[in-house]
């Protein structure tokens, strides 16, 4: 995968990107996602052009200041040879090359979860892509030998 282009036209006071190799459902924001931080990814810097990724997948948030969840910038993304990304919203305009976007939504939250009814958790996009993460890529835990 290779970001082509992205351009950020919007007041960050986040801007990050990191891959997700697991989740933390006992937490929410960047947390509740588990992998490395990708580095070259700021708030100060306001365009990109080629930037390879690994294939894996990856999370990419802007969180506005002063603070409006609204006007967040929100994408969660997998590798998919073949085809191209584009997505443009709340300032960021971005062009990822074989990748394929991955859903985002509270209908995957999971109500037997203890935070299921706590505003800070349910209305987290980073939260509500983990739950989606966690049913659809965690891999089950591995079982303990018998001796």
């Amino acid at each position: 995968m290779i970001i082509r282009k992205c351009d950020v036209d919007a007041n960050f006071r986040y801007f990050w990107m990191k891959t997700v190799t697991g989740v933390n459902l006992d937490r929410h924001c960047m947390e509740c996602l588990v992998g490395k931080r990708d580095n070259r990814i700021t708030p100060t810097v306001r365009s990109y052009q080629d930037v390879e990724l690994p294939d894996e997948i990856h999370y990419l948030c802007g969180v506005v200041y002063p603070y409006n969840w609204s006007k967040n910038f929100h994408l969660a993304f997998r590798p998919c040879e073949g085809k191209t990304l584009t997505e443009t919203q709340n300032g960021v305009t971005i062009c990822i090359e074989g990748a394929e976007k991955l859903p985002i939504s509270p209908e995957f939250i999971s109500p037997d979860n203890p935070h299921y009814n706590d505003k800070s958790y349910y209305t987290c996009r980073n939260w509500q892509f983990a739950h989606w993460f966690h049913k659809h890529c965690q891999q089950p835990a591995p079982e303990p030998e018998r001796q």
